[in-house]
Parts: structure tokens; C-alpha cells; sequence
């Protein structure tokens, strides 16, 4: 990859990587900031998006048509939608949809897709890792959903999961994987759980916002090094 996008959402998700960056230049493009420099020898343009699918499509378009990155990484927090995937453990996207639209509507209307495929070569990077990091997370496969809201309500989270067998659920990955696929380019989604998706997710969120986005840049790190 020649060049590699990373979008979070907020500024607690990509502290790490701006403190890692060896060099860097900052820009802002329609109140998007956007870093370029490099990381670990390898051309990076880092970005915020802002919480939600609409601003989190819209940085990735710019991503990819200003700066002309061969790639994007998604890293962030998200809700646990399984059992087994506990509090600061990783999801690793297989797909991404929007659990708020209607499955017949994606797969009616343009582009025609129920879900946007994550890109092999970086789920198995991703899962590399992991695997080297010197504190190796639990780290689990599947699909990721967004949409419009945070999900905090057990019956809402109950839906989505009957709906879509989901293995976590966020804000803005979903539009991100939407947008790379109508411009051709390979993404991941990368995110580390904060919370239950449950009545008690926002206390849980608090909580554990900060230790999570860390845990999902530091793999992040690791992906660069190994490209």
C-alpha cells in the first residue's frame, strides 16, 4: 500500500497514532482535520471524522479524492452484540451494513449491496497483530453494523441482533465501508469493545472510552509496522 488512510471518529481514538507519527503536516478540509506525514517509514494521512455515518462518509470521500490514499483503516470503540465478546476485546470486520436501513433498500437501490466487504489481505494483517502484540487482545471476526444513534437500550440491541447476527455495533463504519466500495479502494473496520450495547452502556462507555480506543490504535500500530 503507498499510501494509508486512518479515520476515527473522535479525538480520544487517534491521539496514539498523532503522538506516533514521526512527521506530520496538519490541513483542514470542510472542518475535517487531516494529517499527513509518516508512520513507522510508511505515508499515512490521519483523520477525524466526527461521530456518525453522514460526517464519517463525507471524510472518507475527501480521504480518498484529496489525499489519494490506497487504503483505509477505520480504528475506534464500539458495542459488544455477543456473549462472548467481552469489555477491550477487538472485533475484526468480515462485512459492515447499516442496521438502520432497511435490507430490501440495500439490496434494491444503489449500489445493490446488503453489506460492504471487508478486504481480506487486511483482516489477516489485522489478526497478525494482534497476535504480535506483547499483550495479545481476545480478538473475534464478523460483521459490524452502524447507525444514527448510540445503542443503549437492551430490546433495541436484542433487534439488531435478530436482524443482522452482528458482532458489534457503532456509528460510522458502516458509511466508511460504503464509500470505500463505491471508489474501489480496501478497508477495514477495527473496533475495541467499550461497552455492552445494553441499559448500562453509557456508565460502561465512561468508563472504558479511553482504554479501548488505545487498545484498538495500538493494532492499528502494529498493521503499519507489518505493511
Amino acid at each position: 500500500m503507498k499510501k494509508i488512510g486512518i479515520i476515527g471518529a473522535m479525538q480520544v481514538e487517534i491521539d496514539l497514532l498523532i503522538a506516533r507519527m514521526e512527521t506530520y503536516e496538519n490541513s483542514t478540509v470542510a472542518g475535517f482535520p487531516f494529517y499527513t506525514g509518516t508512520l513507522f517509514g510508511k505515508d499515512i494521512v490521519l483523520t477525524r471524522c466526527g461521530v456518525g455515518k453522514v460526517n464519517s462518509a463525507a471524510c472518507t470521500q475527501i480521504l480518498i479524492d484529496r489525499f489519494n490514499v490506497d487504503c483505509i483503516i477505520n480504528t475506534g470503540i464500539a458495542g459488544s452484540l455477543r456473549k462472548e465478546i467481552g469489555i477491550l476485546d477487538l472485533v475484526i470486520s468480515s462485512d459492515v451494513t447499516h442496521h438502520d436501513v432497511r435490507k430490501a433498500q440495500m439490496k434494491n437501490l444503489f449500489p445493490y449491496q446488503e453489506s460492504f466487504i471487508a478486504n481480506n489481505r487486511m483482516i489477516v494483517l489485522a489478526q497478525k497483530a494482534c497476535e504480535t502484540l506483547e499483550v495479545k487482545p481476545n480478538y473475534h471476526f464478523g460483521r459490524i453494523v452502524s447507525g444514527e444513534c448510540f445503542v443503549s437500550d437492551t430490546r433495541l440491541k436484542e433487534t439488531i441482533i435478530n436482524e443482522y447476527s452482528p458482532a458489534c455495533v457503532e456509528m460510522e463504519g458502516s458509511a466508511i465501508g460504503h464509500v470505500a466500495f463505491l471508489n474501489n479502494i480496501p478497508f477495514l473496520i477495527l473496533r475495541c469493545i467499550s461497552d455492552q450495547a445494553d441499559d448500562e452502556a453509557a456508565m460502561s462507555y465512561e468508563n472504558f472510552e479511553k482504554l479501548a480506543a488505545n487498545q484498538s490504535a495500538a493494532v492499528v500500530l502494529e498493521m503499519i509496522k507489518m505493511m
